[in-house]
């Protein structure tokens, strides 16, 4: 999930510089038609990757880490100034007329000239950053829309109705209506997928087969079970809060392993790890070596008394 959001990211970029190269009437003087394509790729590389990496640095804020459209929204306004300066230096290295003509020019009468140029240069710079910010602001937004068209409820599946089976497993928090009341003294059955965890609201689909295994992955985590292995835009912290502790474990602050898909306790190089009945090898951190020690590791057979 996401190697494909960067490959579309990359993609909309080299799109959007190859329509503005495409578009463009005259080129400079001297300025092959390659060159003129190559520019402008490399000038909207150079934007898409300052406003995707603000936009990751803002979302490493608590606050923001689940409000990604303000993320990104926040990452076009603060990328734009060191965009504009990024791009007039590769336009001043090219030749190319920047900040109307002001550059280069120098004063004639001394020192109030001088203070004359540098707030023309100033006054120009602004108005530069006003001249590209429509250019700027309209990239951003097509960078961001994958994650609109991901997030967005109107491209997402219609929400089953309440008190159905679909319901019931994706994420209704009311049980379905055929679920027959405990009786009286009895303990509650238990559903194998609990309908009150959080993450399960975020599925397209329900998870086909028992969960065996989470890793987290930057802002997803990955959810594999015994049918499919899925991400899921996620923090790793919240979904292992949500999880029954009777179901598994956190091993690693990356991994939380299901205990019945737990084949044996490895030790290698000094390290333990979890070997899964999957194939999985899951590293086992010092922070929980006893527990996994103590729930995983094989015990021993008592010793039988000898009979005088």
């Amino acid at each position: 999930m996401i190697r494909t959001h960067a490959l579309q990211v990359v993609f909309l970029a080299l799109t959007a510089a190859l329509l503005l190269a495409s578009s463009q009437i005259s080129r400079p003087e001297g300025w092959p038609l390659a060159g003129l394509y190559g520019y402008w790729i490399v000038r909207i590389l150079i934007e898409a990757g300052l406003f995707l990496a603000f936009a990751e640095l803002i979302g490493r804020l608590p606050v923001l880490r689940t409000r990604r459209m303000i993320c990104f929204a926040l990452a076009a306004v603060v990328s734009l100034f060191p965009f504009v300066l990024s791009i007039t230096a590769m336009d001043l290295i090219l030749g190319l007329p920047e900040l109307d003509g002001s550059i280069g020019m120098l004063p004639v009468e001394g020192l109030a000239s001088a203070d004359q140029t540098g707030n023309t240069q100033i006054g120009s710079f602004f108005r530069e950053v006003f001249f590209l910010s429509d250019n700027h602001l309209a990239l951003c937004l097509l960078l961001t829309a994958p994650e609109i068209f991901r997030t967005s409820n109107v491209f997402r599946p219609a929400m089953p109705m309440p008190g159905t089976a679909e319901a019931f497993v994706s994420g209704d928090n009311s049980p379905p209506a055929d679920t027959p009341a405990p009786r009286p003294g009895s303990a509650e059955p238990k559903a194998e997928h609990d309908w009150a965890l959080g993450y399960q609201r975020h599925l397209d689909r329900p998870l086909q087969g028992d969960l065996l295994r989470i890793e987290a992955q930057e802002h997803y985590v990955r959810l594999v079970t015994r049918s499919e292995n899925r991400m899921l835009l996620y923090r790793f912290n919240d979904i292992v809060a949500e999880l029954a502790p009777a179901l598994g474990m956190q091993v690693h602050r990356s991994h939380w392993v299901a205990f019945n898909a737990v084949e044996r306790l490895a030790r290698e190089d000094s390290r333990l790890w979890l070997l899964l009945q999957d194939g999985s090898r899951i590293p086992v951190s010092r922070k929980y070596a006893d527990e996994a020690k103590h729930r995983f590791a094989p015990q021993p057979e008592p010793t039988k008394k000898a009979v005088s």
